[in-house]
């Protein structure tokens, strides 16, 4: 059986228990990849470049300021690196789940600020020992909370495909009508299917041949994929006022395996209103400003 289909059957199975229970073992599942926090770094390292990249060209000065994270994931590496490397003043960090733990934050702390290197100051809340500038809010719901006002830069790494359509509509304009006028907020999006990067005999586009039905019941809450594509992205942004200050994308070469494997699909109705173009358009980064 290929892996990804071993994977569905088991978060299938996580889905059907009670909430709490189905969490605790998905929890125990993912600790093992937690074990060495190396490749994860360089990942974060790596989208903390392409930040850096256009924080720069947009001139969006960090020093000082107050940030604010979307979806703080399972480790606060964006946090340290935006503290150690653009001295940000304090960054809030939202999450609808809680999945830091005191074990994890401790092996980011000694990686980063080993012997305290750069006094950082700690605190406890939500039962988390974290740096004082570090603010996390787990298992809240950003559009549904009063957040600062004081906020330089609104960002998320690989979290907006996760969010359904109207919610990330919510978000935005909750967003757009709170955040100050110079603010701005960034976008790290994968809108491919995430099963591809772990098991290679499927393509990065091969949840588009469903339909919403058939796709709701292959997915789970465990890995949600709203399946948009850029035009949708954009689309949306631009209807709730937002201008388009900067934006980048992977393209896919024709001659290359991904494009191959797009070939054989047949892609879904619902998705053939798009170009090609639209629909492979990957790793898209954007920032939004005010009008």
């Amino acid at each position: 059986m290929k892996f990804h289909k071993t994977k569905t059957i088991i978060l299938k199975l996580l889905d059907k228990l009670p909430v709490k229970l189905g969490y605790f073992i998905y929890h125990q599942l993912q600790r093992k990849s937690f074990n060495s926090i190396e490749n994860k770094i360089t990942a974060n390292k790596n989208s903390y470049l392409i930040i850096k990249k256009i924080i720069t060209k947009a001139n969006i000065p960090l020093a000082g300021n107050n940030v604010l994270e979307i979806g703080s994931g399972w480790l606060p590496l964006m946090p340290y690196l935006l503290k150690i490397n653009e001295n940000i003043n304090k960054i809030y960090t939202y999450d609808i789940n809680c999945h830091y733990s005191n074990n994890r934050i401790s092996k980011v702390d000694s990686y980063f600020n080993t012997n305290n290197k750069y006094n950082l100051k700690y605190s406890f809340k939500n039962g988390f020992k974290l740096p004082s500038f570090i603010d996390y809010s787990p298992k809240e719901n950003i559009i549904n909370s009063k957040t600062p006002s004081n906020i330089t830069l609104y960002f998320s790494r690989f979290v907006l495909e996760h969010i359904p359509h109207d919610d990330l509509k919510k978000l935005h304009e909750k967003l757009f009508y709170e955040m100050e006028e110079d603010a701005a907020i960034l976008h790290l999006i994968s809108p491919s299917d995430h099963r591809a990067y772990t098991d290679t005999s499927i393509s990065y586009y091969d949840f588009l041949q469903y339909s919403q039905n058939d796709w709701d019941r292959i997915q789970t809450k465990f890995d949600y994929h709203n399946r948009l594509r850029l035009p949708q992205y954009l689309n949306m942004f631009k209807e709730i006022g937002f201008k388009i200050s900067y934006l980048e994308h992977d393209k896919v070469a024709k001659d290359s395996l991904k494009y191959k494997q797009f070939k054989q699909l047949k892609i879904h109705l619902d998705y053939q209103r798009f170009s090609e173009e639209e629909i492979l358009a990957g790793s898209i980064n954007i920032l939004l400003k005010k009008k």
